[in-house]
């Protein structure tokens, strides 16, 4: 189960400043007519305020409402050159910070844990941006940007606009933008990433300090039709700033060891390729599966009402295949075998209890569960050991190999057939390893023969095909003849991400004793 990371209201001014005000320059020479990207982003700056203007702005601040999905709250956003900023946002029954103090991006949770964030798409991205800031895109020759003139189309309520492709060499991602033929003001914007697609526009444009902002925007977010609305309600330029507001907070250790030491062993019961853990929450003890792949924790609603928790908020998840409503509730002090754990924040799910079999599932514990530990997974013994990373050392003879986390999920690199090369992310909460469609598109699997086979997750339910290869490498380790499935449509889920090749589920992870060591992003 996944969700996507909250969106940053902000970004009209993270991502709308940066990409549509630093594009600004006039190329001596353009031709007259409106068909020069580069004449055309001269008039845009000069219908904003100026280039000159903008390009000695040091930072700025804004606050003001926004929607997302079905939660209503606020936000505040700093920002400073170069790259750093923080954003934090307020949705009563849910809260998170995220930001960049200009050496990375970090976010920080609703249950207190940090997150750095390493996977190669975000250094990649972050490049991108760093060289955004400094402008190095106005340059028409740049070996890292090109802007090109896409046409005249028509765009938010019949509007004439200019289109314009921002493309680079660093990664596969581009933006459409869109400038409306009489004000030359940006209406709208197209992002596309192999993973999704945001589609924004932009209204109610102000004047402060001599530019023009756009103080709304709406955006969509494809495939997983999650939706966000942002209205600035107050916005400033330079406004002086200690620069440790950009600094991620300190993780806060929440749970303690009944047993007195720094680690803890539970056993668990593998059923279907999946790990059961007893959990206990006022004093009823019922089984949770173990989830990596789950970027929060969730309850079961029905479980939820009979333990008296107030249910709160909407929002829109993902599982393997398709989209599904979430909501949330504050969970109290539970535990965990010998560990004890203060109140957290869960997602809460209609009938994941009534889909499971025996045993019932009453809840997943998943990343922010997960992350405060590294986690010891011994499948032959059927137990699991949460170690205190504070005092975890590892002197044994396993690989240790760097897995960043991609969507709060370890990723790392795996050959299928001695050829097929990519990242797959680690997902202890799937029964088998499958690939993700567009990688199978891309490589012509998706025809491979095999056995057709339904699966009922989270999403609903799921058609692939189970085929048999010949080998899968991790690392200098190789398991031959592995069945992996491949999903029959793309979906709207996981199995429509195009960043990541594949999904390592129990089938393949049952071969290992593993180590997932989350606060250094590597396994073992």
């Amino acid at each position: 189960m996944k969700t996507k990371t909250f969106a940053t209201p902000a970004a009209l001014l993270r991502s709308v400043l940066p990409l549509i005000v630093a594009l600004l320059i006039f190329r001596p020479g353009a031709a007259a007519e409106l068909t020069d990207p580069y004449q055309i982003l001269h008039k845009h700056y000069v219908a904003i305020g100026g280039l000159d203007r903008l390009q000695k702005l040091i930072g700025s601040y804004s606050e003001g409402r926004v929607r997302y999905d079905g939660l209503e709250g606020t936000f505040k956003h700093w920002d400073a050159r170069p790259l750093q900023y923080r954003t934090e946002e307020d949705y009563s029954v849910i809260s998170q910070v995220e930001g960049d103090n200009g050496e990375f991006t970090w976010f920080f949770d609703t249950n207190g844990q940090l997150l750095i964030l390493k996977d190669e798409e975000t250094l990649k991205r972050r490049q991108i941006s760093l060289r955004l800031d400094r402008y190095e895109h106005l340059d028409p020759h740049s070996p890292y940007f090109s802007v090109q003139f896409a046409g005249i189309t028509t765009a938010n309520d019949g509007k004439s606009c200019y289109e314009l492709v921002l493309t680079n060499t660093i990664n596969s991602d581009k933006g459409h933008f869109f400038y409306d033929t009489e004000t030359m003001l940006m209406v709208r914007s197209v992002y596309k990433q192999p993973d999704m697609e945001n589609h924004s526009t932009y209204g109610d444009y102000r004047e402060v300090d001599g530019l023009l902002i756009p103080f709304y925007q709406h955006s969509r977010f494809l495939p997983w039709e999650k939706e966000e609305e942002t209205w600035v309600t107050h916005h400033t330029f330079d406004r002086p700033v200690d620069k440790k507001i950009f600094n991620p907070p300190e993780n806060k250790k929440d749970y303690e060891f009944l047993n007195g030491r720094t680690a803890a062993t539970v056993p668990f019961r593998l059923m279907e390729n999946l790990i059961y853990l007893p959990v206990t929450v006022k004093g009823h003890t019922e089984y949770w599966v173990l989830d990596s792949g789950a970027s929060m924790s969730l309850i079961d609603h029905e479980y939820a009402g009979k333990l008296g928790l107030n249910i709160q908020g909407s929002i829109k998840g993902y599982g393997f295949g398709e989209l599904f409503d979430l909501s949330f509730v504050r969970i109290p002090e539970h535990q965990v075998g010998p560990i004890r754990f203060g109140s957290q924040k869960f997602y809460v799910m209609q009938g994941l209890t009534a889909k499971s079999y025996e045993p019932r599932i009453y809840g997943i514990l998943g990343y922010d569960f997960l992350s405060r530990f590294v986690v010891e997974i011994d499948y032959d013994r059927q137990a699991v050991t949460f170690h205190s990373p504070e005092s975890f050392t590892y002197s044994g003879s396993g690989v240790i190999i760097d897995a960043p986390l991609k969507y709060r999920t370890f990723s790392l690199p795996v050959t299928l057939d001695g050829k097929y090369n990519s990242l797959w992310t680690v997902d202890l909460g799937s029964y088998h390893s499958s690939i993700h469609y567009p990688f199978a598109e891309k490589h012509g699997l998706l025809d491979r023969k095999g056995v057709e086979m339904v699966s009922q997750g989270m999403s609903g339910i799921s058609h692939e095909t189970n085929v048999r290869f010949d080998c899968l490498a991790i690392g200098r380790f190789r398991l031959d003849q592995p069945l992996v499935s491949i999903p029959a449509e793309k979906g709207k889920g996981a199995t429509a991400l195009g960043e990541v090749g594949g999904n390592l589920g129990n089938s393949t992870l049952r071969h290992f004793h593993l180590f997932l060591n989350y606060p250094e992003q590597k396994l073992i």
